[in-house]
């Protein structure tokens, strides 16, 4: 990194000592009902029958059909992904930072999530007798009925719990040690939220060079010619234009060269993934475009 989302630091000081009041920690934690369960009298049976260890070994089933639970995995992955993308990462505890200028935006998606949720799990629950009958019929003798707990267990299965607290700052830090030892931890803490705070940023300079990097790569390597050969996907359009989107809300510093590479990067969604296959110019002004700005982009991220 050659970088320069601190200039300096006594201006990353500055930055470190300001950010509680630009940003907090959110944290999403998302739980589920897990259909796979090891059937002690099954694994008995195959060790004995093999002349075999248990603890070597285990027989795992799945209680009711995968297919049950898909839905829900998938809503669960991309939740996770949305709340990925509209926040950076924090050193503990899974939980990631959230600017105020993203706060708003952020809670009304995450509430319209929550509501997704508790719909998608309602249904799941809706359906809890029949995954037991067709269970019944496909796991035959494998069929336990301890397997399958009252429909109130399996509700208390199904959690979505996301919190806001605010950033730690070493300032607030006080407890009843003498004046040097208390100096020396707010120190470290000091250090630690500089380091977060780089690497947070240093995360979204990576985000800004790879969505550009991959749309200059692929658009001179695609050939009308031949374009099975080099593909690209709608994506290589909509993942600049969802960045973009965030990147306000991700500028914890508030780094202008953020604010002046997001408007620049704007330029490269107004043609279409199909508009850039069908047009020779139209693909040639983009590469041109993403190429100059991942020139521009070097002096700030290797």
């Amino acid at each position: 990194h050659r970088g320069n989302w601190a200039t300096s630091e006594t201006d990353t000081m500055t930055q470190i000592n300001t950010i509680g009041d630009r940003a907090m920690l959110v944290g999403l934690s998302i739980s589920q009902f897990n259909p796979t369960k090891t059937d002690k009298k099954i694994t008995a049976e195959v060790a004995q029958a093999h002349g075999s260890d248990e603890s070597m070994g285990r027989y795992a089933k799945n209680v009711i059909a995968k297919e049950a639970v898909d839905a829900l995995r998938k809503l669960a992955g991309e939740i996770r992904k949305e709340h990925g993308r509209r926040t950076l990462p924090w050193a503990e505890d899974g939980a990631r930072i959230l600017t105020n200028t993203g706060f708003d935006e952020y809670s009304n998606w995450m509430r319209g999530a929550n509501a997704k949720w508790d719909a998608e799990v309602e249904k799941f629950l809706g359906s809890w007798d029949s995954f037991v009958a067709d269970a019944r019929l496909k796991l035959n003798g494998a069929f336990d009925a301890a397997d399958y707990p009252s429909l109130e267990a399996v509700r208390a299965k199904f959690s979505f719990r996301w919190k806001v607290r605010p950033m730690p700052e070493a300032k607030d830090f006080r407890v009843n040690l003498g004046d040097e030892h208390v100096a020396a931890i707010r120190f470290a803490m000091e250090a630690e939220s500089r380091a977060v705070v780089e690497q947070a940023m240093r995360s979204v300079w990576e985000q800004m060079r790879d969505v550009v990097k991959s749309m200059a790569e692929r658009l001179k390597a695609y050939d009308p010619e031949k374009p099975a050969a080099h593909p690209f996907r709608d994506t290589l359009v909509t993942n600049i234009a969802e960045l973009v989107d965030v990147l306000p809300a991700l500028n914890l510093t508030n780094d202008p060269n953020v604010a002046k590479f997001t408007a620049e990067m704007q330029e490269l969604t107004k043609h279409k993934a199909q508009d850039l296959r069908d047009h020779a110019w139209k693909r040639d002004d983009a590469a041109t475009r993403a190429e100059a700005i991942l020139n521009q982009m070097s002096q700030f991220i290797a």
